[in-house]
């Protein structure tokens, strides 16, 4: 009887607690479901907020785009001077040529005065507007009252690796005078351009130059690869290194066309050293025809107008002009 209550009990114990436990199974497997279906919401949720700051700011990087300018690399520099020649001067001034292939621009001023004397070429230093030289601006102006024609050339750029930064010598050499020929050539083919235009005017031809190419029109007229001017000026004539210097100064002191050698008291270092080596060949060689004045300025570079122009008159009638 006692086992028969204690079996009787044991499986009401039993059977509760299987109830129970399956119970407590169902509500975690339904616990478990209602956290991954939040888990999968809040995933949603979050990716959908990931994708709207992106659509946004891709809308803000197209609109900027849209604002922005486009950025061009920058012209080239003789290029942008003569843009800056035709948009600022007169139509009837600029005339454009050609050197070859190559088209380049002048600046034409005829004269106005009641006696024609000729034509003066004027041709600033490398890397220079034509309108940019004080002392050639000054004559483009002046010189048309006095009887000439002047014209004035934009001068091409400076040669791309000259000086030669070669530490061997004979290298340095080598590709300056390389580099020097070739740019020559297109310079003889610039002024037979403008010489060619100069025939459209009575009376002789002058040529006023400064800087580097003061000496290097001088060294292609002492060679014979230009008709010599009636009288070529030189101002702060120079070259960047000691042996292209030497080299040219002892080409112009044996040529035979009249030269009047200008420099100034205030003066770059180049220019000023470069006047005493073609000063000291040119009397070794006796060149006649060759005059060479220091002009007194204030200003480093800038010739003084009223000297330069008593300058050049004075010595273009000594030598009867």
């Amino acid at each position: 009887m006692l086992l028969r209550a204690l079996t009787s009990i044991s499986l009401f114990i039993l059977l509760t607690f299987s109830s129970t436990l399956s119970y407590g199974f169902l509500y975690q497997e339904g616990n478990e479901e209602q956290a991954q279906e939040k888990s999968d919401d809040d995933k949603k949720k979050i990716a959908k907020e990931a994708e709207a700051p992106t659509e946004e700011s891709e809308d803000k990087k197209s609109l900027a785009s849209k604002k922005r300018p486009e950025i061009f690399a920058p012209i080239d520099a003789l290029t942008q001077k003569e843009q800056d020649l035709t948009h600022y001067l007169s139509a009837e001034k600029v005339t454009p040529m050609l050197a070859g292939a190559e088209d380049f621009i002048t600046l034409i001023n005829e004269n106005i005065a009641s006696n024609q004397k000729g034509v003066m070429i004027l041709l600033p230093d490398w890397q220079m507007s034509a309108t940019s030289s004080n002392a050639l601006n000054f004559l483009r102006e002046v010189m048309p009252k006095q009887g000439w024609t002047t014209i004035t050339i934009q001068p091409p750029a400076k040669p791309i690796g000259y000086p030669s930064r070669a530490l061997d010598l004979s290298k340095k050499v080598e590709e300056n005078n390389q580099l020097l020929k070739q740019y020559q050539e297109n310079l003889v083919l610039m002024m037979q351009s403008v010489m060619e235009k100069s025939k459209d005017y009575p009376g002789i031809f002058v040529v006023v130059s400064q800087g580097s190419h003061a000496t290097l029109l001088a060294n292609i007229y002492s060679e014979g690869k230009l008709a010599a001017p009636s009288a070529l000026v030189m101002l702060s004539s120079y070259m960047f290194t000691q042996t292209d210097s030497l080299a040219f100064a002892k080409t112009l002191a044996s040529s035979d066309f009249p030269v009047l050698d200008l420099y100034l008291s205030r003066e770059q270092k180049l220019a000023k050293s470069n006047a005493a080596i073609r000063k000291s060949q040119v009397t070794k060689e006796m060149k006649v025809y060759y005059r060479q004045t220091q002009l007194h300025n204030n200003q480093i570079g800038y010739y003084p107008e009223e000297s330069l122009l008593r300058a050049i008159n004075g010595w273009l009638k000594s030598i009867g002009w």
